[in-house]
């Protein structure tokens, strides 16, 4: 498996996956996409010409610090390690990329995400706090990455 920057050939398989995890529309996922890869914030996991995975990031999001914004497996691909492959690349990216002011690389998931929690946590992230109602009526907690 290699992860690699997405690019208008990935954008159907990786749109698929993502109306598969949440997104309400494959035109909105695909439209997602086509953003993140003019701005160069889209990598896919690819396995055997087939995309796997996927996140998205935004970079400077708050105080020079990238949010990861976006991380999914496809389903029949779960519990193969991909996610923690995906994170350790979005890791490896900020610490290129942030200002060295920044120590923290960012995230969040909705408080009834268990899996997203644990893949976080048990990654090193810790949690930084919560808002209220943001994630379409749920708590939405963030999560930080010490990079420094």
């Amino acid at each position: 498996m290699k992860i690699v920057k997405g690019k208008e050939k990935h954008l159907n398989e990786s749109a698929k996956i993502l109306t598969e995890a949440y997104f309400d529309s494959f035109k909105e996922a695909k439209n997602h996409f086509k953003k993140k890869i003019n701005s160069k914030e889209f990598y896919v996991a690819i396995d055997k010409d087939e995309v796997v995975g996927l996140f998205s990031y935004r970079r400077d999001y708050s105080h020079y610090a990238n949010y990861l914004s976006n991380i999914v497996v496809a389903k029949k691909h779960r519990r193969k390690g991909i996610a923690k492959r995906l994170l350790d690349k979005y890791i490896k990216i900020t610490k290129k990329e942030q200002s060295k002011k920044q120590k923290y690389a960012l995230s969040s998931t909705d408080v009834t995400n268990k899996i997203s929690i644990n893949l976080h946590l048990n990654y090193g992230f810790k949690e930084l706090g919560r808002i209220k109602g943001l994630h379409y009526g749920k708590d939405e907690i963030f999560f930080g990455y010490k990079i420094k």
